[in-house]
């Protein structure tokens, strides 16, 4: 069954090596000098060393009386003079059901008009258009069922730096507070700039994919988020996510499938973890949304002079589900953009209503039970609960192929190419995984299963 759940436990590990000393060598031997300090290698590591500058803080509690954002109004968090870092950026706010999409947040650095960080709040936190939810990840965290964000890459800045929120929507913000932590110590006279943006694409699909990243200069990718919402049954992160690093689209990074990107090859399923997740997966269903991220804290993509992001709707490009990213990136200077931020208007996608929630959570509660009996090898069982699924979401491929293997399995061949082609035209692609699923054994040698799995 294509079915899986991964769990990863990521460990630290630690080993002290000790050398001991006869006793009459240590007493003839000099005291030596206490050993400088090594330089720290992560963040905890560096809590260990002598920190310099001064801590300082602009907070909405300074302010007399309570924020509030208005339609179409705009309000200064930090005006902050340098040079410094920007550590913290924490934002708590409510309001209407679409503001995730209306307000934007927006970073300038030095004395650029341009924002080096322009994307929708929600957009820019890896939390959806729209959904409430939360995250736990090293460099964001969202709580609160999604109202409380917080920050903390780190962005540098020689001489100012300006942080402020827009309501590009039609509601103002019923609470909204902020804290802005940063630390005044000397960052050199050109330091490395925080930069992110967001880009969408909706509408008809086209043969080309979305550039979610495209700037000159020298600096280092670390990060994506991405939000498809489909506009059709199938798999949504089919695709592939392309760069090109200093003109050279086979070197580095390269190509490979979204999915595998965000460090999965069986489905998204809803999960949070320091350097990638999903905060909403809500399958393969026309209107559904599924919302990933990935950080590279621990393998930043370098460029000396440009990089170029893109990222595919479906195989080759060929879905037309709305696709939506925030690139997230450090380099010298401050980037012109690339895209012009799309309207208020464009960037509301329509929610999928509270009945089909609704019924998406039985379908989903129905799935957990196939997945029980499969396990416990109630085969019956769990066939008679697939084709309960199908009644409640016939354009449901997965549910599709997982009855074609128990029609197999039950050597029921038949029905099993009927179904298998069935997943196939309502939008399964893992054709590579088919071909060598043991669940499909009995059908291998037919011609017709090899036509479907592409083998011919």
């Amino acid at each position: 069954m294509p079915l899986h759940r991964l769990l990863t436990t990521v460990g630290l590990f630690a080993l002290a090596l000790c050398i001991s000393t006869p006793a009459h060598a240590r007493k003839r031997a000099p005291t030596p000098p206490p050993p400088a300090m090594a330089p720290a290698t992560d963040s905890l590591g560096a809590l260990a060393q002598p920190q310099s500058g001064t801590f300082g803080r602009v907070s909405s509690s300074d302010l007399e009386a309570e924020p509030v954002l208005e339609a179409g109004g705009s309000i200064v968090l930090a005006e902050l003079d340098g040079p410094g870092t920007v550590d913290r950026i924490w934002i708590a706010i409510e309001g209407s059901e679409t503001y995730w999409r209306d307000i934007v947040l927006r970073i300038r650095w030095e004395d650029s008009d341009v924002a080096a960080v322009e994307a929708p709040i929600g957009d820019f936190f890896a939390v959806g258009p729209g959904a409430r939810q939360n995250l736990s990840s090293l460099p964001m965290v969202v709580q609160s069922g999604g109202r409380s964000f917080t920050s903390f890459w780190a962005m540098p800045f020689a001489s100012r730096a300006s942080i402020t929120l827009d309501n590009e929507g039609v509601h103002a913000t019923r609470v909204l507070a902020w804290e802005v932590d940063y630390n005044n110590a000397p960052v050199g006279p050109a330091p490395l700039h925080f930069h992110a943006t967001y880009s969408q694409s909706v509408g008809e699909a086209s043969e080309k994919p979305l550039t979610a990243l495209r700037t000159t200069g020298a600096g280092h990718y670390v990060g994506l988020s991405v939000v498809v919402q489909a506009t059709e049954p199938g798999n949504v992160a089919a695709g592939r996510v392309g760069f090109t690093v200093d003109g050279d689209a086979r070197g580095g990074a390269g190509s490979e499938k979204l999915l595998r990107y965000f460090g999965n090859m069986f489905g998204v399923n809803a999960h949070s973890n320091p350097y990638s997740g999903a905060t909403l997966a809500e399958g393969g269903r026309a209107k559904a949304r599924t919302s990933m991220y990935r950080f590279h804290v621990q393998d930043p993509i370098p460029f000396a002079q440009s990089i170029e992001l893109t990222v595919e709707r479906g195989p080759d490009n060929s879905r037309s589900d709305r696709l939506s990213t925030v690139a997230y990136w450090y380099q010298g200077g401050v980037a012109t953009p690339s895209t012009k931020l799309a309207s208020a208007r464009d960037r509301r996608w329509t929610a999928p209503s509270d009945d089909e929630l609704r019924l998406w959570a039985r379908a989903d509660e129905i799935d957990d039970e196939i997945v029980e009996a499969y396990r416990a090898s109630d085969l019956d069982g769990a066939r008679t609960l697939l084709e309960e699924l199908l009644k409640l979401e016939p354009a449901n491929a997965i549910a599709s192929y997982n009855l074609a293997c128990l029609y197999a399995l039950g050597d029921e061949q038949d029905k099993a190419l009927h179904m298998l082609q069935q997943a196939v035209d309502l939008g399964f692609s893992e054709l590579s995984y088919a071909r060598h699923d043991p669940d499909l054994a009995s059908l291998h040698e037919h011609e017709r299963f090899k036509k479907l799995v592409g083998l011919q």
